[in-house]
């Protein structure tokens, strides 16, 4: 047989039959990566996930200075982002260039719980920047200067994102949920961060930056010797704040419908929901994938009615927002503010649909495999695996939480379903908040 005619019949061979589907793989459990854990001299707990794949890894220390912590609105924030604005030895412009020389990445978030500092880097540079990451959290000066800079440049950013009628709706609307001085209301206040100073700015830092409860993560190719450094830099340090008692916030909001109006807007924003179980609730599993259905993907029961059938808008979705205190469900869409009504009414409609008929086996087949498929995508990367892990401990959840989630979504049944509508779809529990154009 000619040599042309051996090579062809030996690539067919191999050639991928584009006529014929892949198989199909069901996911039966999530399978993290394994942990090592170190619990440090002075009380931080070292989380070690390796992977060799890439020269690369991820370092982050978080610590309970997040908004549930502060005494006012706003000084969590200043205090994470003033971390890189200078240390005994650096400026905040000598500390950019730095991180840059080595392409790598630096960043202090605070959250509503927790703030995490944050560096991504490849593997041979990881001891020289550790060092920088000890200083900007150990050595911060605090500057004058730069801290003014801070509080305009962020004052002036919420002025802007308050002419955003989405921004003014989730602030009004989780307020009316937990009440005006609540550390889960969203937003700021630009009175209170102008008249915010440095010297509090410092105290927050000194009393929260507390190392003895700080969890740390190093995810990626490391090895002993980098252990062995974090160990002396963060493991023994002295920085360890107060231990403070724990802090107990109720919702306290009572308002039901609020409407602002915005009377140059042609838009209106829509946002519906109540508390919602959290977590580490029973029912979390399932309701997560029955809020699926309602609005949690593009082939939702709220994006064909409202998107694809009415054409109010381009996209609404509905979401658990999970906080590690307590979580809510939002509904949220923009929509011409002549249709403010129609849409609110047609979203009550769905979720009524949810409470008096049967999901169709064919539709919670659906969102079933894109619920696990979708959560088999949220763990392809080692990166996206430790954050799945650091979910686990920050919220105390078990290490079989995401396999309970995979087992709960593969069981439910539709009368499960229609049972768990009714019972947490309460439209009198609902909050509703809307702000655009009235309709004359």
């Amino acid at each position: 047989m000619p040599k042309k005619k051996q090579l062809f019949q030996l690539n067919k061979r191999y050639m991928l039959n584009r006529s014929v589907a892949p198989a199909l793989e069901e996911i039966s459990s999530v399978q993290l990566p394994a942990s090592e854990v170190t619990t440090f001299s002075n009380g931080s707990r070292l989380h070690c996930l390796y992977n060799a794949t890439q020269p690369i890894l991820k370092f982050e220390i978080v610590v309970k200075a997040g908004k549930w912590h502060e005494p006012y609105n706003g000084l969590s924030y200043l205090t994470a982002k003033m971390l890189l604005e200078g240390t005994q030895n650096f400026t905040a412009k000598q500390i950019a260039d730095q991180i840059a020389f080595y392409g790598a990445s630096l960043e202090s978030n605070q959250g509503f719980d927790r703030t995490s500092i944050t560096l991504y880097t490849l593997t041979k540079h990881f001891n020289s920047l550790t060092e920088l990451f000890a200083e900007i959290l150990h050595l911060p000066t605090f500057p004058e200067k730069e801290f003014d800079l801070l509080k305009i440049r962020t004052v002036q950013n919420i002025s802007v994102e308050k002419k955003k009628n989405s921004y003014l709706a989730n602030q009004l609307f989780t307020r009316n949920i937990y009440g005006p001085h609540h550390p889960y209301t969203t937003g700021m206040d630009e009175v209170i961060l102008n008249q915010t100073t440095l010297a509090e700015v410092k105290d927050f830092y000194q009393k929260h930056y507390n190392l003895a409860e700080a969890e740390i993560f190093i995810c990626g190719d490391f090895n002993a010797a980098h252990i062995a450094q974090i160990e002396q830099l963060f493991g023994k340090s002295n920085l360890t704040g107060e231990t403070g008692l724990p802090i107990t916030y109720k919702p306290s909001g009572i308002l039901k419908k609020d409407f602002l109006i915005k009377e140059d807007s042609l838009q209106s924003s829509i946002r519906v929901g109540s508390s919602w179980p959290n977590l580490n609730h029973p029912d979390y599993h399932k309701l997560a994938l029955l809020n699926k259905i309602l609005g949690g993907y593009f082939g939702s029961r709220l994006m064909k009615n409202i998107r694809e059938d009415k054409g109010f808008t381009y996209g609404i979705y509905s979401t658990i927002s999970v906080k590690e205190q307590h979580a809510i469900l939002l509904i949220a869409t923009d929509v011409n503010y002549l249709n403010a009504q129609q849409t609110l009414d047609e979203i009550y409609k769905e979720i009524a649909l949810l409470k008096n008929e049967l999901v169709d086996s064919s539709e919670l087949e659906t969102v079933q495999n894109y619920t696990l498929g979708k959560l088999a995508n949220d763990l392809s990367t080692i990166f996206d695996q430790s954050e799945k892990y650091k979910n686990l401990i920050v919220h105390q959840l078990p290490v079989t939480f995401y396999s309970d989630y995979i087992a709960e979504v593969k069981s439910v049944t539709p009368e499960q379903l229609l049972s768990l509508a009714n019972q947490y779809y309460i439209f009198e529990n609902f909050h509703e908040v809307v702000v655009g154009k009235p309709v004359e």
